[in-house]
């Protein structure tokens, strides 16, 4: 391997854990542009470290468009890709390319949420939320390690207590544990309004053994909703987020597993409309025992809930 290889793969390793200075950019820059052989390494490793292949190939299958987007810096596993580095993308199948014309956006991830219950304030046994930053739901509580039952990171984890909340109008009846919280979105919406964005949103569920004829499931549901929705005083409930929310995704476990040792993790994803100001995660495990629904939740437990906003090739 040549000496200029050598020092290619030797930046291409540091830019994997953080942005390189200004010097070292330029250095390779000019090194990518000499070596076509190593280039085409480097370019190959990046898009296969983050799993981009289809949607990159989606974005060059029209240099056209992708050349008359802004200029910025293409974001690869989690590190920046200098704009020369990114023109060598476009050039291998354009026969011209105007170097930091990229598609600035896809595969950049960003973190909205995520909690795993080791700060903050417990959640409130009050409903649904009436503002963002704040779990609320059905009677929970945070706790340690308990009945074999280990949290999936750190010392903390929520525990589902009750299928119901403070003052609910006929708890009779009721089975599913629910949490929820607001996020929101307006500081972001620079993001989206190309459509590209999708907001993937996961959960770890666990329990501790329980009878074999009981059984429970766990699911992950998440609304974008609009402002006027949120701020307008009338209270979140079933019937107006299925009437009223602007795009809806969900994914559930029909059956949780009796094995205290596994974490169960539970994601979704959702397709942002350009409209959409906030967002409501809601997260559940219910209780399916037939013939004897129950209220009461002895040892199912939530932790390391996710939220995360990523782009994906606009739609056409």
């Amino acid at each position: 391997m040549s000496t200029e290889s050598k020092r290619i793969d030797e930046l291409a390793a540091r830019l994997r854990e953080s942005p390189l200075s200004a010097a070292e950019q330029a250095e390779l820059d000019a090194l990518l542009q000499r070596c076509r052989e190593a280039r085409r390494r480097f370019v190959g490793g990046m898009l296969l470290e983050t799993d981009l292949r289809e949607d990159t190939a989606r974005l060059l299958a029209a240099p056209a468009q992708v050349a008359r987007r802004s200029a910025g810096i293409a974001w690869l596993a989690g590190g920046p890709l200098t704009a020369a580095a990114a023109g060598i993308v476009l050039g291998m199948v354009c026969t011209s390319v105007v170097f930091g014309y990229v598609a600035p956006r896809v595969g950049k991830v960003m973190t909205l949420l995520q909690e795993n219950f080791e700060s903050g304030p417990a959640p409130l046994a009050t409903g649904m939320p009436v503002k963002a930053g704040q779990w609320t739901g059905d009677f929970a509580e945070v706790v340690g390690e308990q009945q074999g039952v280990k949290p999936e990171t750190g010392g903390k984890m929520l525990r589902f207590l009750r299928a119901d909340y403070e003052g609910k109008v006929k708890p009779e009846g009721s089975y599913a544990g629910d949490l929820y919280r607001l996020i929101d979105l307006r500081s972001y919406r620079h993001e989206f309004t190309d459509h590209s964005a999708v907001v993937r949103t996961s959960a770890g569920f666990n329990s501790a053994s329980f009878p074999e004829r009981e059984r429970y499931s766990c699911s992950v549901r998440t609304y974008a909703l609009s402002a006027e929705m949120v701020m307008s005083g009338a209270p979140l409930n079933g019937a107006s987020l299925r009437d009223g929310a602007l795009a809806t995704a969900s994914k559930g476990m029909p059956q949780m597993d009796r094995d205290p040792r596994s974490w169960q993790r539970v994601e979704s994803e959702l397709r942002l409309p350009a409209e959409a100001e906030f967002l409501l995660i809601h997260v559940s495990v219910s209780n399916l025992t037939k013939d004897e629904v129950k209220d009461v939740f002895r040892s199912h437990y939530l932790d390391e809930v996710r939220v995360s906003l990523l782009h994906r090739s606009p739609l056409p």
